[in-house]
């Protein structure tokens, strides 16, 4: 990683080359389409001047301009056409157009006089000067009026750069909200049945206690990460897991149905947990002979689908199969789906066909190495819109 400063200065280095570049080749061009303005003119007089004082002085007036082109850029840097400052700078500009373009057009005949002889005469000079003078101050303000629209088209994309910049912010800022929330809601939870073991089990609350103590240690060494691989997930709520089945012993019956291909595949950090607290919670401690949480992930199409099913009561929604409360990881989970994938993800909460209720997730499908060209690409898109 580079310094941003040196990275400025180097980018500010190279549009300067560039913009050199462009007034070149933009002069160029208006040099040779003087010539055949110039040609096509004279092509029907009989005393025409030839055709290389025709180029001669096509040459010497678009060089003279192009010289000048980065004089008026720096004018017009240097005293900005703003709201602010329209009132003061704008007669500036009036005296400039008038003090550049009749240099200009003085330095010109300079050069074209001893290629005019002898035909030339001394007086033309004072009235070239005189009815070309609209002429040389137009050039001057049609350049100053291309500069101002690269000024504010560079301001522009700056500003979008900016606004992206301050929402990928935002949203990271929400996700750490989010999962800083989910968080204490686990602790709390959690303690509270070791409390209510210690009268009654103190070897099985000892023994929460151990594996709170790892799981803990676990959810702080990704407190970082927004998305981790799902290996790395399952083997987190794993941990999760160990504390409940101390909890519900032979109660808890958990099944797993993972595609072997999906493991490398990115999903977000946390996830799991509170769907699956969601489930013994409202779902399996509910039932006296308890019930089976099953995990299942699929990928097709791009995407990647997660279930997390559990035994229990239905959804409140279907008022002929019992009732179903949703705690704090239903809204959350979906809350940081939206932020993550934007429209690019579902959340589904269904009855399950075998008797209970249905997480169905589905995210895009994509490893550690993907999701890095995928940020890096954007990276280069807001430089080159930048840039542009």
């Amino acid at each position: 990683m580079y310094d941003a400063e040196l990275a400025w200065n180097l980018q500010r280095e190279q549009d300067g080359r560039s913009g050199m570049w462009l007034v070149t080749l933009f002069w160029g061009v208006m040099a040779i389409v003087s010539v055949f303005q110039a040609y096509s003119f004279y092509a029907g007089i009989p005393e025409s001047p030839p055709v290389s004082l025709l180029i001669y002085l096509a040459i010497v007036f678009s060089v003279l301009w192009a010289l000048a082109t980065p004089l008026i850029f720096v004018l017009a840097t240097r005293f900005p056409l703003e709201r602010q400052t329209l009132t003061a700078h704008l007669p500036l500009h009036l005296l400039f157009s008038l003090l550049v373009g009749v240099g200009h057009r003085v330095i010109w005949l300079h050069f074209s006089v001893p290629a005019l002889q002898p035909s030339f005469r001394m007086q033309w000079v004072w009235t070239d000067l005189v009815t070309s003078f609209e002429d040389q101050a137009m050039v001057y303000w049609v350049i100053l009026a291309v500069h101002q629209g690269v000024l504010y088209y560079g301001k522009y994309q700056e500003g979008k750069q900016r606004a992206a910049q301050l929402e990928t912010q935002l949203m990271q800022a929400q996700l750490a909200g989010l999962k800083m929330q989910l968080q204490p809601h686990f602790l709390f939870n959690t303690l509270h049945t070791i409390h209510s073991l210690l009268d009654v089990r103190s070897d099985h609350a000892s023994e929460m206690i151990v594996r709170l103590s790892e799981f803990l240690r676990h959810s702080l060494e990704n407190t970082g990460e927004q998305e981790v691989s799902l290996e790395r997930e399952l083997d987190f709520i794993e941990l999760y897991l160990e504390i409940e089945r101390t909890r519900f012993e032979e109660r808890l019956r958990v099944e797993y149905e993972i595609e072997a291909d999906t493991l490398q595949y990115l999903v977000p950090n946390f996830l799991l947990q509170p769907l699956v607290e969601n489930a013994v919670r409202h779902g399996i401690s509910q039932l006296p002979r308890g019930g089976t949480l099953r995990i299942s992930v699929f990928q097709g199409n791009g995407n990647l689908s997660i279930f997390v099913a559990n035994s229990g009561s239905f959804l409140s929604s279907d008022p002929l199969r019992g009732t179903r409360r949703t705690g704090i990881g239903v809204a959350n989970t979906k809350a940081r789906l939206r932020a993550l994938y934007g429209d690019n993800q579902s959340f589904l909460l269904r009855n399950w066909s075998e008797g209970g209720v249905e997480v169905a997730i589905q995210i895009p499908a994509r490893t550690a190495s993907e999701n890095f060209e995928q940020l890096e690409g954007e990276t280069l898109t807001h430089e080159s819109a930048y840039r542009g």
